[in-house]
């Protein structure tokens, strides 16, 4: 049985609650400056829920964020980063739930909360978190159906998939980017068209064999990159940022976004994925800021809003990825 936990009146009113104090005013400022997302609206969450994958059994822990009111209500997909789980991202999942999406986090069976350990690296993770992923994705609506009338109000036509670091991988291959699998060898796509746009944050760049650079063409719909400068390094030639902000370098042109967020690190500042690392004084910023823009993008590719569209390539056009974002000193944009 799912635990339904109203939030009211909004998340913003909620955050100055929580270590996240400053991501109400900021994200306001953000708002204002963009003038695409509108006054949030009060969100319930229901968590946990569980859902059943008919091929083994296992239960699929999922968390729902969403809007008390409002229909037909676009649907985001979160995969989480390795070892972390639905709980760590409440920063993000909860403001795209306040500005109008239904928000359903997954944890996956590599998370520390399910019994998953650092540093295994076993490779069986990535298949199973794309499969975790195409349950969901099968059996939205009995999903949905677990929170009462929340069915009724989804539009499950209009759908993103998005992920952090491990779960960027994951958005990314959703989104229709391939992958070479060693003991086959051939070439895996497991695009779903049911997906239509894409949020890679702090996802993976190219790693051969698995992932090479030809791997990148088949990300063919809209897709917002999300990087920070100080991101985690994980490729022996590139820094962090070089390599996380591949998905956007190596994908074909056309409705591709990058957000750089200056100073960032892969958690945002300690404000997302971990709970153990220290609290970076410009947290909530990069988090103000990372919501504004992701809902921006949101708003134009899942709801068709022509001016959210607008905006979005006006900001970039504006930035160029080199001036900073109005409203957003820390945040800078681009488009191909």
């Amino acid at each position: 049985m799912s635990q339904e936990t109203p939030i009211y009146p909004s998340f913003y009113q909620r955050a100055r609650a929580t270590q996240y104090a400053g991501v109400a005013a900021l994200l306001m400022v953000c708002s204002a400056s963009l003038a695409n997302i509108a006054a949030a609206m009060p969100i319930a969450v229901a968590n946990p829920v569980v859902l059943t994958d008919p091929a083994d059994g296992r239960q699929i822990p999922l968390r729902i964020a969403y809007p008390t009111a409002g229909r037909r209500l676009p649907v985001v997909l979160f995969s989480h980063g390795a070892y972390s789980s639905k709980d760590d991202y409440n920063a993000l999942l909860d403001a795209w739930a306040a500005g109008g999406y239904i928000v359903l986090a997954v944890t996956h069976r590599d998370s520390l909360k399910l019994g998953g350990r650092r540093g295994t690296g076993d490779p069986r993770h990535f298949g199973w978190r794309l499969d975790d992923m195409t349950v969901l994705l099968t059996r939205l609506p009995e999903a949905l159906a677990q929170v009462p009338g929340l069915s009724a109000r989804a539009d499950i036509t209009r759908i993103a998939a998005t992920g952090h670091s491990f779960g960027g991988l994951v958005a990314q291959t959703l989104g229709g980017a391939t992958y070479f699998d060693a003991a086959s060898q051939v070439t895996v796509g497991r695009r779903d068209p049911r997906v239509r746009a894409v949020i890679v944050f702090s996802g993976a760049g190219a790693f051969p064999p698995t992932l090479r650079p030809e791997d990148f063409l088949a990300l063919r719909i809209p897709t917002l990159v999300t990087v920070g400068s100080n991101d985690l390094k994980q490729a022996p030639d590139l820094s962090g940022y070089e390599w996380r902000k591949q998905p956007f370098d190596l994908a074909p042109a056309g409705h591709k976004f990058l957000l750089t967020l200056n100073g960032a690190d892969h958690y945002l500042g300690g404000s997302v994925g971990r709970d153990d690392l220290p609290q970076d004084p410009n947290g909530p910023a990069f988090v103000a800021a990372f919501n504004a823009i992701s809902l921006q993008f949101l708003n134009a590719w899942l709801r068709d809003d022509q001016r959210a569209r607008r905006r979005l390539e006006q900001n970039a056009a504006r930035s160029a990825g080199k001036q900073p974002l109005q409203g957003m000193p820390l945040a800078l944009l681009q488009a191909k």
